[in-house]
């Protein structure tokens, strides 16, 4: 049996048990379907855009801060699996926490040795898809001891939004290191993200 198939079955039974494990990463997406009450189809209206604007916001805030202070299981906690992670030389897919952790494990220390103390989130551009679903363009400057600009990197982030309201992030789009100043390093070459 190959591992895809042996994925899928274990997929199935679990599906038919109701049941997620412990720590996948797995969330329930709002259910659209014709069993949906009234009462859910109010919570889930569409709220102002200034208001999902600022929830996004929040989440990369959140994104940034486990970044930043290496949280690895802050930043799983932000991830839903499957997740895509893609770029111009790497192409993955992520499929449980444990991979979430060693994706980021060592990004803190990358920063840390370049001079990249901090970061923040910059909305460049969000595109809702639905109520549930946006991709949003990040801009991430990298921050030195002083919260001067000496770099930055930008992704395209894409949001799923599940049954407790929460964003997961879905796939990743790495955009890549913007040119720095003369004299800083600026990038990545493994594709970790300036979060």
């Amino acid at each position: 049996m190959s591992q895809r198939s042996a994925r899928n079955d274990a997929a199935a039974q679990s599906a038919s048990k109701g049941a997620r494990s412990a720590g996948s990463g797995e969330h329930r997406v709002v259910s659209k379907g014709p069993s949906a009450t009234a009462a859910t189809i109010q919570k889930t209206a569409v709220p102002s855009p200034q208001r999902e604007q600022a929830s996004v916001q929040e989440y990369f805030d959140r994104f940034a801060a486990a970044m930043t202070s290496g949280d690895i299981k802050a930043m799983t906690r932000l991830w839903g699996v499957p997740a895509f992670v893609i770029g111009t030389h790497e192409a993955r897919v992520v499929q449980s926490e444990a991979e979430i952790e060693q994706f980021f494990s060592g990004a803190k220390q990358l920063y840390t040795q370049r001079g990249v103390v901090g970061t923040r989130a910059e909305i460049v551009d969000l595109d809702w898809i639905d109520e549930e679903l946006v991709m949003a363009t990040v801009r991430w400057p990298y921050l030195d001891q002083n919260d001067r600009t000496i770099g930055e990197e930008s992704s395209t982030y894409t949001l799923l939004r599940g049954e407790d309201r929460s964003f997961k992030l879905r796939v990743i789009t790495f955009r890549g290191p913007a040119r720095a100043p003369e004299g800083v390093d600026a990038g990545t070459e493994d594709g970790t993200d300036g979060e």
